[in-house]
């Protein structure tokens, strides 16, 4: 049987996610993910593609306040019900999108801990609750899906069995093991090989309460190397080389692992570590 064993969010893109056993889905994704993220003065997106650091800032969020913490740093605390008024444009990779900026505390702070150019600060923004960023149309099946901050999906799922295959082949190569943060999945399941090659594949609950899409093997980027405990980087071409080698999607050329999803449901539902589902054709 295929089982739920891990549910994430990530409410600023890039930073620290918040392991959960159960969440609400939407239509862009888990309630809270990735409607956050960090930029620069210019308002485009920073990952951890630029500051390994970002994978050290632990995030909480509650009914009032994003809270944000960092090793011999104070807490930085955004109140949810905020009014900003003034919108910004906001890049992620080549959309523009309506946000609202967090202020300047969460600028002198995030420039701070971040170490970066104080010349050029740092900004935190939220996702317009109005704005609708849309999935590309090519990757879906006469479908509607939208997304906030994410790369470019509502949802990413990973499966435990890739985990295990990579693993075994990074120590055939003399390369160290890996954990499931690196690929910073918003589901992890177990109990289905290859998920990598199961493209236009639905995992059902087995209930039949709701419906994901698979729709897009999930190409790895520098995020992968980066130890998101220490920030580190102890092996620069690992594990993506050994992805490469691995080809776990047939479809494609490159470093890939998990799948891009949507959410297929007209109701929106609760999801729950320990739920069963089936794959299905879709």
């Amino acid at each position: 049987m295929i089982a739920i064993t891990g549910i994430f969010v990530y409410p600023v893109k890039s930073l620290k996610g918040i392991s959960l056993t159960s969440a609400k889905t939407g239509s862009r994704g888990f309630e809270y993910d990735r409607e956050w993220m960090i930029t620069d003065s210019d308002y485009r997106f920073v990952t951890q593609r630029e500051i390994e650091k970002m994978a050290t800032i632990s995030v909480a969020i509650d009914s009032d306040f994003l809270v944000l913490n960092s090793e011999n740093h104070e807490s930085l605390k955004i109140n949810l019900n905020a009014k900003r008024d003034k919108s910004v444009k906001a890049i992620v990779w080549e959309d523009a999108c309506e946000a609202f900026d967090e202020g300047d505390d969460a600028s002198v702070w995030l420039t701070k801990v971040l170490d970066y150019y104080p010349e050029k600060p740092l900004r935190l923004v939220r996702f317009a609750k109005h704005e609708k960023r849309s999935v590309p149309v090519q990757f879906l099946k006469q479908e509607e899906a939208q997304s906030a901050f994410s790369d470019q999906f509502p949802y990413l799922i990973t499966a435990e069995e890739s985990l295990i295959y990579l693993n075994e082949n990074l120590g055939l190569n003399g390369a160290r093991e890996v954990t499931m943060d690196r690929f910073r999945a918003n589901i992890v399941i177990k109990g289905l090989a290859e998920i990598e090659q199961k493209t236009a594949c639905d995992l059902v609950a087995k209930d039949g309460g709701y419906r994901f899409g698979l729709r897009k093997p999930c190409k790895r980027c520098k995020i992968t190397t980066i130890d998101q405990v220490t920030a580190e980087i102890p092996e620069p071409k690992e594990p993506l080389a050994t992805l490469t080698k691995l080809a776990l999607s047939s479809e494609l050329k490159g470093a890939f692992f998990g799948q891009n999803a949507i959410f297929l449901s007209v109701v929106l539902q609760t999801i729950k570590v320990g739920d069963g589902l089936i794959i299905k054709n879709s």
